[in-house]
């Protein structure tokens, strides 16, 4: 009688083993506690200019005020940054700011006070751009084909930032190629201090139109970083470069120049809708005192997660260009494109 009771004892034990398998566990999630009493529960992606994203199963990803935020604890360890002097969370990664550590909890009653926390899981590297491209076909009545194309990289970590452009355009109507140009550009800025860089430059420049078989810029100069976070980007930078310019119908030319640059963004709906204008100018001394300017400025409307519909109004003067040539070129430019962030 002992033995069968303990043989069904075991096999009870066994039936509740199995099941217990069976049955799905609870799976640990990060939780965000805020002042209101409301508690969240997902993944914690990160923490910058003030706002925390966290990924939820039953929201997507949701983007919560820093200053709403009581505590909260994580699966995981989280990286957080206190900067001392430089305030800026990116800027203080490029620094190497000492006061980076992993806690998995943060609270009214941790080390580190929460308003004192700047960032949250932000990387030492980074790497951002935008990839672009846009086009359309007629037939019938009319025939006409176009093609564009840019993209935009950058690439920062700690006082170092590497900017790589590409941009290329093709039109034609009927028989007759109606544009044909492209830029390919490298830009290295080195902060001296928070805000102060020294950049080097180089570009190289197409266009059948202009009777440009190639024009080559290199230089280097002085720029300053006004204001750079996840949503708004402005700087300005100045200097000296040196121009060759090979024409297929008049003589070459060589010539120092003077160059600005500035390069501005800004998400009017963060995450949804984002300006921008970029542009630079040159002034060719030895080439007729040319005056060359090239601006692009637009709008990108995020349409589906990193994907968005892009307008954009490009503009080309040149003051002394090939003969026969005229000294503007425009173009309205539609397309789609992917944002890395």
């Amino acid at each position: 009688m002992r033995r069968y009771r303990l043989h069904q004892s075991l096999l009870w034990l066994c039936a509740l083993l199995i099941l217990s398998l069976r049955l799905p566990t609870p799976a640990w999630s990060d939780e965000v506690h805020l002042l209101n009493g409301d508690r969240l529960s997902g993944t914690i992606v990160k923490m910058e200019d003030d706002v925390l994203t966290l990924q939820t199963d039953y929201a997507g990803e949701i983007k919560i005020e820093w200053g709403r935020v009581q505590r909260l604890s994580s699966d995981g360890p989280l990286k957080i940054l206190v900067p001392g002097e430089y305030r800026d969370p990116v800027r203080s990664f490029f620094y190497g700011a000492q006061a980076l550590q992993e806690v998995r909890e943060l609270g009214p009653d941790g080390l580190v006070p929460l308003t004192d926390i700047t960032a949250i899981n932000l990387e030492p590297i980074r790497l951002t751009g935008t990839v672009t491209i846009g086009g359309n076909s007629t037939s019938g009545n009319s025939s006409t084909k176009a093609f564009n194309g840019a993209t935009r990289f950058v690439l920062s970590a700690y006082r170092q930032r590497l900017l790589v452009e590409g941009k290329y355009n093709y039109g034609q109507a009927g028989d007759q190629v109606t544009a044909r140009n492209s830029m390919a550009s490298l830009k290295h800025d080195y902060f001296i201090s928070k805000q102060v860089f020294i950049e080097s430059f180089g570009m190289l420049e197409k266009d059948t139109l202009q009777n440009l078989q190639l024009r080559t810029t290199i230089g280097s100069g002085l720029g300053y970083q006004f204001v750079e976070t996840a949503r708004t980007k402005l700087s300005l930078s100045i200097g000296l470069a040196h121009v060759s310019e090979h024409f297929t119908n008049s003589p070459n030319t060589q010539t120092p120049s003077g160059r600005w640059s500035l390069r501005w963004e800004h998400g009017l709906w963060p995450d949804r809708v984002k300006l921008f204008h970029r542009h630079e100018g040159f002034y060719d001394i030895n080439a007729g005192n040319a005056f060359r300017f090239n601006a692009d400025q637009g709008v990108r409307i995020t349409v589906y997660k990193n994907l968005f519909f892009n307008v954009e109004y490009d503009l080309r003067l040149n003051t002394q260009p090939a003969p026969g040539r005229k000294t503007t070129d425009e173009a309205i430019i539609f397309g789609v494109g992917y944002e890395l962030k």
